[in-house]
């Protein structure tokens, strides 16, 4: 028979961490708190999409100041990875948005196509919704959480349902994992989009590490549409002003 202590101490390693607990809800509010109070933010990512046969491979970069009002978000089309065969093809697909002291341009390399965005009438916001199929979601991504005001709908935004999932470790960090549902919800009352969602919340800044978005309900059986994001954030960097200013390639 093993020793009373030696027993107790099997049950301490073994027991739950108090302090892994803790409220999803909680958590998802306190990262929406995070970056509205941010005064400067950049980040580098990457989104793998997963459907039947193959994977899409995307990049972005993105930058941000609120005063002066600037944004960078540089997106690009990496290629598709066929998995029979192990055959990659590259992409040379490229959307830049970009925004200097209140003044937004956008440029998409496939259609050649360079547009500005006066302030007000909310047109900025239609810039960046607009360009959220072609680039998987991100050009709201990360702006719906940093202008907190524009009702900027995103997948953090129309996550529902958020339930504690424990922590684990990515990028070397630490990380609240919260389950939940994505649910878009219109004022119609019509319902889109629903599909499990998974938030990786950085323990100590409370920015995101990383999203993993399952198949839509609704999908045929035996069909698959996943999407993994991973970013890295930084959390009020000095950024030079240059890195917001783009310059159109020549025709």
């Amino acid at each position: 028979m093993r020793p009373l202590l030696a027993v107790l101490a099997l049950a301490a390693v073994a027991a739950p961490r108090h302090a892994d607990r803790f409220s999803a809800e909680d958590v998802l509010n306190r990262s929406l708190a995070a970056y509205a109070a941010l005064q400067s933010y950049a980040d580098s990512g990457v989104v793998v999409g997963e459907g039947a046969g193959r994977e899409d491979r995307f990049a972005f970069r993105t930058y941000f100041t609120r005063d002066p009002r600037n944004l960078l978000l540089n997106f690009r089309f990496l290629g598709n990875l066929y998995l029979t065969g192990n055959r990659w093809v590259p992409g040379d697909h490229r959307i830049v948005i970009w925004m200097e002291e209140g003044e937004m341009q956008s440029w998409d390399s496939k259609a050649e196509a360079h547009q500005t965005y006066p302030s007000g009438g909310g047109r900025q916001v239609k810039a960046l919704t607009g360009a959220a199929y072609n680039t998987v979601g991100v050009s709201t991504l990360i702006p719906s959480l940093l202008y907190s005001k524009a009702d900027i709908v995103s997948a953090v935004r129309a996550t529902e349902e958020p339930v504690e999932a424990g922590t684990e470790t990515i990028g070397g960090r630490k990380c609240y994992k919260v389950m939940g549902v994505e649910r878009y919800r219109y004022p119609s009352g019509q319902v889109t989009g629903v599909r499990p969602i998974t938030l990786w919340i950085d323990a100590e800044t409370y920015l995101l590490r990383k999203i993993f978005q399952d198949t839509p309900k609704g999908y045929a059986r035996g069909s698959m549409l996943r999407r993994t994001t991973t970013l890295h954030p930084q959390a009020n960097p000095r950024l030079d002003s240059k890195l917001f200013h783009y310059e159109v390639p020549e025709p």
